[in-house]
């Protein structure tokens, strides 16, 4: 028998049989490598989980905004922020958004305590602001507001800013995103003289806030925008559609 037909013993098998482990520097190298890919796409999925908040906020004001349009529609005028049974505007709008408490808690502003009228003094909801007095504070020199409110502070008998008094209704902020008792106004329930809407609007959406406006479109805008000192985005928040620069030192 020929040597090269003998089994072969004790030979070693090629070392590319054997599975190669990683290294420590090849396992640190991965590990780096997975950290920046985090890094790149975290941002991108908080910024969808905003935009997702942002469009849930947009859908709430829309249906409020809809609130708003049948109650006028049935009385022919806007909500006063307070009645003198102690009503709040936005329990006004209740019956017309099918008593659906949720529409008035914005999804960004998680930490906020749900909203009731049940107990206690009436507290407005946490996430929304009205706008009562426009451009101007609650008492400008002339006693009106400029905004929705007409003028609550006779609680015996309040003013009611009839339908026909917001001039141009696609152009004048109705409701939007605020900070409860930012501006002292507003959202504390000891103070019902409220100063406005201006001076409590939340940036909750990327440095911005939403807003439904009198014809129940909804905006967007960062908050730079909505507080400009400009007769076009001045106007936008009184009834008569005017600017009223002479309101505006008093103001954001």
């Amino acid at each position: 028998m020929r040597e090269s037909a003998l089994p072969q013993r004790g030979l070693a098998l090629p070392r590319e049989s054997f599975a190669r482990a990683f290294t420590l520097i090849e396992l640190l190298v991965v590990l780096a490598i997975i950290a920046i890919l985090a890094a790149l796409l975290l941002p991108g999925l908080s910024r969808a989980k905003d935009a997702g908040r942002s469009a849930a906020c947009k859908s709430n004001l829309h249906q409020i905004g809809i609130a708003l349009n049948l109650y006028t529609a049935e009385f022919q005028k806007y909500p006063v922020w307070i009645t003198p049974d102690q009503i709040i505007w936005d329990a006004k709008l209740l019956p017309f958004a099918a008593n659906n408490r949720d529409l008035f808690a914005c999804p960004a502003n998680n930490r906020a305590p749900r909203w009731t009228n049940s107990v206690g003094p009436p507290i407005p909801n946490p996430s929304y602001g009205y706008n009562l007095a426009g451009s101007g504070r609650y008492f400008p020199p002339n006693g009106l507001s400029l905004g929705l409110d007409g003028d609550s502070r006779n609680l015996t008998r309040p003013t009611y800013l009839p339908e026909s008094g917001v001039k141009v209704p696609s152009d004048m902020v109705a409701i939007a995103d605020a900070t409860p008792g930012a501006g002292g106004g507003d959202h504390d329930a000891d103070d019902v003289y409220p100063v406005n809407l201006l001076a409590e609007l939340a940036p909750r959406h990327n440095r911005g806030a939403n807003a439904v406006f009198c014809d129940d479109h909804v905006e967007y805008a960062k908050l730079t925008a909505w507080l400009k000192k400009t007769d076009g985005a001045r106007q936008r928040w009184n009834n008569d559609h005017q600017p009223h620069p002479e309101t505006w030192q008093n103001n954001p």
